[in-house]
């Protein structure tokens, strides 16, 4: 069976599931028909025939960002192509299609060819097919009321990007493109191509809220003064971390009306452009300075032709068709999609399916065949005096436009310094190899690259120096501060060079550090049974790794265990069953019900667990080795004391909604009302995030009600309707029907009341109208909030991670890092990371699984570097270390002295540090961190950089 595989796109989805099967050892070819890798989320015009590193003016950073940090997503996506680029297992062919795939899964014939010409047809021999093609923006020339192509000051979301690259690097304003005036008033207008049944759009493009409200931040951000509106239908900001970012537009002053624009008009002799539109029942007309039209996705330009050479279907919109709960599987066994091949989808949920994608490859492809790679062997550098490299990257130094012959030259007159190379960009595998020839030629100890515009490559260019036979911790890497001087090139040469002197002045303090081997024990402890947990167990039993999986209840399913369907599916219930039969067969997995953990101990590929195991006070408690941890404990439901719930039996949750209404106990005969009330503990002071799958159940149970009894009357009210995706289908369905939808505004929401007749009566104020609507309802059905289980807290203490402030795990980083932790080796699955749907959390299982298994699949795992170590003749085993640290790693051991001395194994050691700064007898230091080391760096760091 062929073991390499072929990976169609090279943006973020393709990316990621490139380096996760490489990361696995799997050879993979990553082909892409852009001339550079990145994708959509990359302006490719601005990029010159030769790569080039300014991050700043090439990355569309607001279609990048959809949670996390709001500046450092751009230098996350650099990471990424730079660690694709220098993969050993990773080639890259760009300008490249593919013109032929013949075979099966596993032994695949594919021809590729250059895009341009058609020529130079290579054939690869592949086991399997990932198609990451990506999508393509509509056309919003076709939306001709909007004036975009004939009003110069009409510009679509991307086209804005490059105008506040623009204006924040070369001047003091937003300018608009017809005149160069200062753009004082701005407008946006969402959902132009998408939700729209004329242009075949009737979908949710699922990324433009996000989308806009980072183009809204930085518009605010850069200049206050900037008056922003965005007009909305809907705001789907149900993201982890969304709302929060949302919140913050508003804070800057960004104001959001609701309603549908139908025209822009121009004023010739202004070029303002002016909008009429409806708030408050009251005629509005606004005029702008500039107007900016969040465009929808539409499928790749490629993709109808890749689609018919893979000989797998599309759907009526042009994407790849998949099976919901088998998200990343085509028709065609062997070939699988990811990203936006198969729709509208966001950052976090591509990177999951291309985690998914990655490890369903490595299943039906079996274990790769990992060449026996010989370590190289390291020289011995501590006699030898220092002999420092500089890298100087022309990237950098343009990004802070400074004179690079100044850099240079200064960097040679610097102390110890023997070689001094400049490269377009320093992360090309051309000056990578350039740098390890140089190593082994010129007899460099030392090496020092700057400036780089990437943070992350600090970690490339360590593998590249040990590579090369130098140890790994003899680099220092100095970044291009946030700060430049564009208008002042003096200023920018002189901060440059200082960065540089700096840079080689620390890296001669440096002092190699050692590593060694510890085992493997190849098995995971899975914490939660619901169907996160149980998907993962049986993907790792897949891979023939074994686990242990361990729930609090009786029984295994979680929350959805009684529900029969849901709007992504109506074989739910049949999925959950399947599941947990499949668990409980399977000799890989094993099942300890009525079962908590109580203690954690241990590092990354050798954790021990304890367990009790049983009910009431006396339980049996056992010690479960393992590699890697996978916590997937799931959500509890708010339980509300509005809207007279608990008061009133005819007030219930849409969770109960959705169970009488798989068991037929809704609807009731006749023509009974039903109201829904959306948000119920949801975005608000309590819980200020939107908790994803309430709209969605709620428009599973209100279709439910008119399908088994027409003359239901169905109303929702809500604050948006928040169906992403091809979700949007099923709300327009749902419409269709008769359910009928109300806004409500936060600030005045519904009232509901007890009549002394004892019947139910609801008033709610349509914000568009000012109308108030009275009813008399049967039933009143709360969508609450999913919050986060009390066992949250509690095991993020055992485990020693972290929650954020809704109280759920907090992981690496909500979009890029969703599935780890920093520490390593524990790993979150489904909706403990936040609310999410069933096959949200089907994906995300399988993703983790992946993740898990190229730890669980090695031997032994390298340990050591940035690790305390005790001087036990100073130390007075006072216990200082042992309180401090967080992670409970110091021990008291009477091996080096009689009265006890405290010891820290260097293989569970994390690096952090504070039982070096609390020691009182300065008795433990930390490596590559020693007093003379850091005093080292202070010194020069006193000396002015810029």
């Amino acid at each position: 069976m062929q073991k390499d595989v072929l990976v169609i796109g090279g943006g973020i989805a393709g990316l990621q599931a490139a380096l996760e099967l490489a990361g696995a050892g799997y050879p993979v070819h990553l082909i892409t028909d852009e001339a550079n890798l990145g994708g959509k989320l990359v302006d490719s015009s601005k990029q010159d025939s030769e790569p080039a590193c300014v991050w700043g003016d090439q990355v569309n950073i607001s279609a990048l960002y959809l949670g996390g940090n709001l500046h450092a997503s751009s230098t996350v996506l650099g990471s990424l192509i730079t660690r694709a680029h220098n993969n050993p297992l990773v080639k890259v062919y760009t300008g490249t299609k593919l013109v032929d795939c013949q075979g099966d899964v596993g032994k695949f014939q594919v021809a590729i060819s250059d895009v341009a010409t058609g020529k130079h047809t290579q054939k690869l021999s592949v086991g399997a097919v990932i198609l990451a093609a990506g999508f393509s923006m509509y056309d919003v020339s076709k939306k001709g009321e909007y004036g975009y192509g004939y009003y110069k000051n009409v510009v679509t979301s991307l086209e804005f990007e490059h105008l506040l690259s623009e204006s924040r690097y070369r001047s003091d304003c937003i300018r608009r493109p017809s005149d160069g005036k200062c753009a004082e008033k701005i407008a946006f207008i969402q959902c132009v191509g998408s939700r729209d049944i004329v242009c075949q759009g009737d979908y949710c493009s699922a990324i433009c809220c996000m989308f806009t409200a980072k183009e809204a931040v930085l518009a605010k951000e850069y200049d206050p003064k900037t008056d922003v509106t965005v007009f909305y239908l809907d705001i789907r900001a149900c993201g982890k971390n969304f709302d929060t970012f949302l919140s913050r537009a508003q804070e800057l002053g960004t104001k959001y009306v609701r309603t549908m624009i139908s025209e822009v008009k121009e004023d010739p002799v202004t070029e303002k452009l002016s909008i009429n539109y409806a708030a408050a029942s009251k005629p509005v007309k606004s005029e702008f300075d500039l107007v900016v039209l969040a465009a929808g996705i539409r499928p790749s330009i490629r993709l109808s032709e890749t689609a018919g050479i893979l000989g797998i279907p599309l759907n009526e919109f042009g994407f790849a068709q998949v099976d919901p709960l088998d998200p990343v599987a085509t028709k065609r066994s062997g070939i699988y999609t990811v990203g936006g091949s198969q729709g509208p989808l966001d950052v976090p949920e591509t990177m999951a399916l291309a985690s998914a994608a990655a490890a369903a490859t490595a299943k039906a492809l079996g274990k790769p065949e990992r060449p026996a790679r010989k370590p190289v062997a390291e020289r011995d550098v501590s006699k030898e005096a220092a002999r420092v490299g500089v890298f100087l990257c022309k990237g950098g130094l343009a990004a802070m436009d400074a004179d690079i012959d100044a850099a240079i030259n200064a960097a040679k007159t610097q102390p110890d310094v023997c070689v001094v190379e400049c490269d377009q960009s320093m992360c090309l595998p051309q000056s990578i190899e350039k740098m390890q020839k140089l190593i082994a030629s010129k007899g460099i100890n030392r090496i020092v690259v700057s400036p780089c515009v990437l943070k992350h490559n600090l970690n490339l260019f360590q593998d590249a120096v040990q590579a090369a036979g130098l140890n790994r911790m003899l680099v220092e890497m100095a970044s291009v501060p946030h700060k430049t001087w564009e208008n002042n090139a003096d200023k920018a040469t002189q901060t440059a060079i200082g960065l540089t002197r700096k840079a080689v002045a620390d890296v001669k303090s440096y002092q190699p550090l050692l590593w060694h081997t510890e085992t493997v024990v190849p098995r995971a402890l899975i914490v939660g049974g619901g169907v996160s947990g149980m998907v993962t167990a049986l993907a790792l039993a897949d891979r023939g790794i074994a686990s242990t999986l361990v729930e609090k209840s009786d029984v295994l399913g979680g929350y959805v265990r009684d529900l029969t369907g849901s709007l992504e599916t109506e074989s739910l219930q049949k999925t959950v069953q399947d599941l947990e039969e499949q668990v409980k067969k399977n000799n890989k997995i094993e099942v300890l019900t009525k079962a908590e953990v109580v203690e954690f101990t241990g590092r990354q590929g050798h954790f021990i667990t304890t367990v009790a195991v049983g009910e009431g006070t006396v339980k049996a408690t056992r010690k479960i080795e393992h590699g890697v941890v996978v916590l997937a404990i799931g959500t509890t439901s708010y339980a509300p004391s509005e809207y007279l719930f608990g008061q009133d039996a005819r007030v219930i949750t849409g969770t109960e909604a959705m169970y009488r209404v798989g068991d037929s106990r809704l609807p009731a005969k006749g023509e009974p009302v039903y109201v829904f009330i959306q948000c119920v503990g949801s975005r608000n002071e309590e819980h200020g995030y939107c908790s994803r799958t309430c709209c969605s159940e709620t428009v599973y149970s209100a279709m439910k009600i008119k399908e088994q009894n027409p003359d239901a009357r169905v109303y929702v009210l809500s604050r948006d309707i928040r169906t992403p995706g091809y979700l949007e289908l099923k709300y327009g369905e749902a419409r269709k029907a008769g359910v009928i939808f109300i806004h409500y505004d936060e600030t005045d929401k519904p009232i509901l009341v007890k009549d002394n007749d004892g019947s139910l009566s609801l008033t709610v104020v349509d914000p568009a109208s000012g109308m108030t609507l009275s009813l008399r309802p049967d039933n009143v059905i709360l969508a609450v909030a999913q919050t986060a289980t009390p066992e949250a807290k509690q095991l993020a203490d055992i485990f020693r991670i972290q929650v954020n402030a809704d109280g759920f795990l907090s992981e690496t980083h909500s979009n890029f890092g969703t599935i780890a932790f920093p520490g390593g080796g524990i790993f979150i699955a489904g909706a403990a990371h936040g609310p999410k749907s069933v096959v949200e959390c089907l994906t995300q299982a399988k993703g983790v699984a992946g993740r898990a298994a190229r730890i669980l699949s090695q031997p032994v795992l390298m340990m050591g570097g940035i690790v305390a170590e005790v001087e036990w003749e100073k130390c007075a085993a006072c216990l200082t270390c042992v309180r401090t640290c967080p992670y409970n790693i110091p021990q008291i051991t009477r091996e080096k002295k009689e009265m006890g001395a405290a010891y820290i194994p260097p293989a569970d050691c994390r690096g952090c540090g504070m039982c070096a700064s609390e020691c009182p007898n300065k008795a433990i230091f930390l490596h590559h961190y020693k007093d003379d080391e850091v005093l080292a760096r202070v010194e020069t760091a006193l000396t002015e950089v810029g």
